[in-house]
């Protein structure tokens, strides 16, 4: 009954739900360029509840994931949705929501904390050139205290990274009141960690996934029904810089987002739903 509530509530606000609050709150811009969605495939069936994407090792397939509950499995597949490989990993999926790369490693983000109340929040890293687990990163965030804090801070569930110079930046979805994205970096490499919070920003959609750009002059984030671009500023990864928010509402529970070039993003729900939002600056 909760999930149809959420779904129910998560389609009416991709459809209905513009960015005028996230201009007159968080400062972003109206775009300036134009842009386009198109919906370009449909992904195989045994690919449930896309939750993450990355580039595999060719540049026309891609690795995704599923949800809590769906095997601990990546899948890749191409443009047109179909299923060219499945990688049984020796991992538990007790709730991966986000892929992350750099050119030598994948990461998987095990860190979806719906109850706010998670102790064990991990990534694993995994060798790009044969997949195998070169170790784990468990981390907790420096400003949670409380598990799960009060229903005025529940600003601790995480469903979006990536990876830029030797360190993982995390955006994490915000559940309670004063919606907010915070931004917290961690080390990219095996051990225990705390999460350092850098940042945080009024934003009116739930943060579920990022990714950097290509040329690594900008960075996205996605919301159910929007996105959200910022411009990386000297070098550095914040949320103060020159940011826009597009409206993409047919994209339903859009939960995976990776540029395939530099002015190029492919989308995924998790009702197996592929989309490419194109623009231009």
């Amino acid at each position: 009954m909760l999930y149809k509530i959420f779904t129910a509530y998560i389609y009416l606000q991709t459809l209905f739900c513009g960015c005028g609050p996230d201009r007159r709150n968080g400062g972003f811009e109206k775009p300036g360029f134009k842009y386009k969605l198109e919906r370009v495939a449909q992904l195989d069936g045994q690919i449930q509840e896309s939750s993450g994407l990355a580039h595999a090792s060719d540049s026309s397939t891609f690795w995704t994931h599923g949800d809590s509950g769906t095997p601990a499995e990546l899948y890749r597949f191409n443009l047109e949705g179909e299923l060219q490989q499945t990688l049984p990993l020796e991992l538990q999926n007790r709730d991966w929501e986000d892929l992350a790369e750099s050119e030598e490693h994948l990461f998987i983000g095990d860190f979806g904390n719906n109850q706010n109340s998670r102790k064990d929040l991990q990534i694993h890293i995994l060798s790009r050139q044969n997949h195998t687990l070169e170790g784990s990163l468990y981390f907790s965030f420096e400003d949670q205290m409380d598990f799960p804090p009060d229903k005025n801070n529940l600003h601790f569930d995480l469903e979006a990274f990536f990876y830029y110079q030797d360190s993982l930046y995390l955006f994490t979805k915000s559940r309670g009141n004063n919606m907010q994205v915070k931004l917290y970096t961690l080390l990219a490499r095996p051990g225990t960690f705390v999460a350092q919070l850098q940042e945080r920003l009024p934003v009116s959609a739930m943060a579920t996934a990022a990714a950097l750009s290509p040329d690594q002059r900008q960075f996205a984030i996605l919301g159910y029904g929007k996105v959200y671009l910022f411009g990386v500023q000297n070098g550095h990864i914040n949320l103060s810089g020159k940011r826009h928010c597009l409206k993409v509402g047919r994209t339903g529970q859009a939960e995976a987002i990776l540029y395939t070039s530099d002015n190029q993003l492919l989308l995924t729900n998790e009702n197996g739903k592929v989309f490419r939002l194109t623009f231009r600056q």
